[in-house]
């Protein structure tokens, strides 16, 4: 069974790119007519490709809630906690660092940049598939009839393609292109609907063949975004390459304070579907999964904001705006908080009702828990524009110490809760962790300044436009 990495078709020169978004004039102009109606078909582009993303995902893991047995989905359940685990690494050492480091550093030859991610993709994905067919085969050798056998490795083998659709689209967002995104998404969407209901048809839909299904869906999504950003061969010839050599050791040092802060993340969120699995048995895995399905949708949308500033913002800071990007982390984080909030409480009013539309009352005994788990993107929201500004300030850092400090009461209080409240503990316990770093990640917007970037004289500061690549 092969592991290597997708091999990615070429990666075709770039046309019309379009560098982060560069707001002129005084931080008091922030909120002109003009900035907010083109912020606003940017956010509008971003949230509808987002929510495209959201809904294959969706889509996928509320299918197989109604038509598997509980603890088979418990076992996907499980693979897909491992796999967004193990994509963290991907996202801290290839796709965040191309969008603070792109458009500061490379923004006029993003093509010959993207090239080098490609490559360090190829080499980061295949290392990655390969840890993740291993833990696979330890499970089997364990547990030769369980579920989580075929489910892990499945994941493997898609791995390589999931992984791959996140860096295209990342391209389109460093190049302010949301609509090449839109269209990669829909097409995979599209592919992977259709191929659930045929694989549900025949009789074949496991875990196994679900994450197959997936991988093949953003395999074609990424072709069609390529398709999108392809222009002239000769368009920037002249430009230096980037090594992907060069390209590893320059996303390292910006990405290495983020393995830390990645792994603990991961526990923060993932630690208590294991330990569910673990004291309550597979099924219980299943439920909790289940009943977060609804809370994504508002993950996603804080997602797609954070998607969509953090290049803008390392544009601020690279030319030294830095309360004029201090003033966007606070309104983002307040219209996100709010927004979360608001979702919570309209799910708390309708939670049956949602639990009946999408799994037919098959988990109507926990409907209860949607409201709860709903509390988890408002708090993330809230963070997004404080981190965010954080890390385009290159001090990434911070990330790590906010997340060190919310993992071990992730951890104490999911060990604590579960016990004693069962699956109700474990929602508590994700709530708390994630509250926790939401307090530590504002103390330090707040506490610490940012720091003082001469780029450029102060007056030119205000009227600076980007280079064009």
């Amino acid at each position: 069974m092969s592991t290597a990495p997708a091999s990615a078709p070429p990666l075709p020169e770039i046309r019309d790119a379009y560098p982060p978004l560069a707001l002129s004039g005084a931080p008091g102009d922030l909120l002109t007519a003009k900035k907010l109606r083109v912020w606003g078909a940017k956010s509008a582009y971003s949230l509808i490709d987002q929510g495209l993303t959201s809904l294959t995902g969706f889509c996928v893991s509320f299918l197989l809630a109604r038509w598997m047995p509980p603890e088979v989905y418990g076992a996907y359940a499980i693979a897909f906690a491992v796999y967004l685990f193990v994509c963290g690494f991907h996202n801290v050492i290839v796709l965040e660092p191309m969008s603070v480091i792109g458009p500061a550093r490379h923004a006029s030859r993003l093509h010959r940049y993207f090239r080098a991610q490609v490559e360090v993709h190829a080499v980061l994905v295949g290392i990655l598939s390969v840890m993740a067919a291993l833990a696979g085969a330890i499970v089997w050798r364990a547990l030769p009839h369980s579920p989580l056998v075929g489910a892990i490795l499945g994941s493997a083998l898609a791995l390589p393609f999931l992984l791959f659709l996140w860096l295209v689209r990342r391209m389109c967002y460093v190049l302010q292109r949301p609509p090449a995104a839109i269209l990669g998404s829909g097409s995979c969407l599209l592919s992977v609907l259709i191929g659930l209901y045929a694989l549900r048809y025949l009789d074949r839909l496991t875990p196994f063949s679900a994450f197959l299904l997936i991988g093949s869906g953003s395999l074609l999504g990424s072709c069609v975004m390529l398709r999108q950003i392809r222009g002239s061969a000769q368009r920037g010839s002249s430009c230096a390459p980037v090594a992907w050599l060069a390209a590893l050791r320059e996303n390292w040092s910006y990405g290495r304070w983020l393995v830390g802060s990645t792994i603990l993340y991961s526990v923060s969120g993932q630690v208590q579907m294991f330990l569910a699995a673990a004291f309550l048995g597979l099924g219980a895995a299943g439920v909790l999964r289940a009943m977060m399905l609804p809370a994504s949708v508002m993950t996603q949308v804080v997602c797609a904001i954070d998607l969509l500033i953090l290049p803008g913002f390392s544009y601020d800071f690279g030319c030294g705006a830095i309360h004029r990007m201090r003033q966007k982390a606070v309104l983002v984080s307040g219209a996100l908080l709010g927004l979360g909030l608001c979702f919570a409480a309209l799910l708390w009013l309708v939670s049956g009702r949602a639990e009946h539309i999408l799994f037919g009352a098959k988990f109507a005994a926990y409907a209860w828990l949607m409201p709860i788990l709903a509390l988890i993107p408002a708090a993330n929201g809230f963070t997004v524009g404080f981190s965010t500004s954080l890390r385009a300030s290159q001090r990434p850092h911070f990330s790590l110490l906010a997340n060190a400090i919310a993992a071990p009461v992730a951890v104490v209080s999911a060990l604590f809760f579960i016990r004693w409240w069962g699956l109700a503990g474990a929602a508590a316990s994700m709530v708390t962790g994630f509250a926790m770093s939401m307090g530590v990640n504002c103390w330090l917007f707040y506490a610490t300044p940012h720091p003082v970037v001469a780029a450029l004289p102060t007056r030119q500061l205000e009227t600076a436009t980007p280079p064009q690549p």
